[in-house]
């Protein structure tokens, strides 16, 4: 990327270098231009939201447009935003990510929803405990957003990479819910110490063939093992599904993610260890992206 005299000078003030590399994403193809440029200089000032806005006329410092301009280098480069600024927010809360585990997407807040929808109507109901399991937890953005809105509920995480694990307990700790999750190495829910009444699962689901032709940001920088799900995508579904009338209690219930494409698929597998109908959620862009599993 240029950094010579003139483009230098057309970026006076916090405003003119967020237009600038909003236009120089834009151009790149970046899809939310915008938000990943205002993200990547709200990183390089080291400043909130709210603050930002209160200082776009300000003058920009050399050493900070110097900082913004190699955030930019590296975002062409298709490094993810994410991965740049350390953190990525996840329902309503800012979880700390790193090249270790994937990436928090928003589709995956419908996960969250269902499992906190059948939690609440279960203690409703008079349950007392209820346990609920976040099968691969990555950056554990699904189980802590489940203890950050329920502090009922006795949640554990699962995850078979120790660098995974490592990032969901700090996340934990920033989050003030290290108490309340429990964090086991292993398996799917082998690791798992006694039945589960909730499972939740965003499992790899790309099938092998197709993860080479993913954009170069997800293809080349998020853990190859979060994303190839097997031959069809499939593998790690049909394992979980096969364990979880073993690991779970009466009335138990699932919710697995999907790629938008495989909801049906994945309902049919479902319906097989399933004690009542199978359902789909769409998430916000209309797909199909969750199948809910009664047990």
């Amino acid at each position: 990327m240029s950094t010579d005299r003139g483009a230098r000078a057309t970026t006076r003030t916090v405003r003119d270098a967020l237009r600038r590399g909003v236009a120089m994403l834009r151009a790149a193809g970046v899809e939310e231009a915008a938000l990943e440029a205002e993200l990547l200089l709200r990183h390089a000032l080291g400043l909130d939201k709210t603050c930002f806005y209160l200082r776009l006329d300000d003058e920009l410092s050399g050493e900070r447009q110097q900082e913004f301009e190699r955030l930019l280098a590296q975002r062409l480069a298709h490094r993810p935003t994410a991965y740049l600024t350390g953190h990525r927010e996840f329902y309503g809360l800012d979880f700390f990510v790193g090249p270790g585990v994937l990436i928090p997407r928003p589709e995956s807040e419908v996960l969250v929803e269902e499992s906190l929808r059948v939690a609440r109507a279960r203690l409703a109901a008079g349950e007392k405990r209820l346990v609920f399991v976040d099968v691969g937890t990555g950056s554990g953005a699904i189980a802590i957003a489940v203890a950050h809105a329920l502090p009922a509920l006795a949640v554990y995480a699962t995850d078979i990479s120790p660098a995974a694990l490592a990032i969901a307990q700090l996340n934990a700790r920033r989050l003030r819910v290290a108490g309340r999750v429990r964090f086991l190495q292993g398996d799917l829910l082998e690791p798992l110490p006694e039945p589960a009444d909730i499972v939740a699962a965003n499992l790899p689901y790309i099938p092998s063939a197709d993860v080479e032709m993913l954009p170069p940001e997800l293809r080349d920088n998020e853990p190859r093992i979060a994303l190839d799900g097997g031959a069809d995508g499939l593998t790690l579904i049909r394992r979980l599904l096969a364990q979880l009338p073993a690991r779970t209690r009466p009335h138990a219930f699932a919710v697995l993610e999907t790629a938008f494409n495989q909801a049906q698929a994945v309902a049919a597998l479902a319906r097989e260890v399933a004690r009542g109908p199978v359902e789909t959620r769409r998430d916000l862009a209309g797909n199909e992206r969750a199948v809910l599993v009664p047990l």
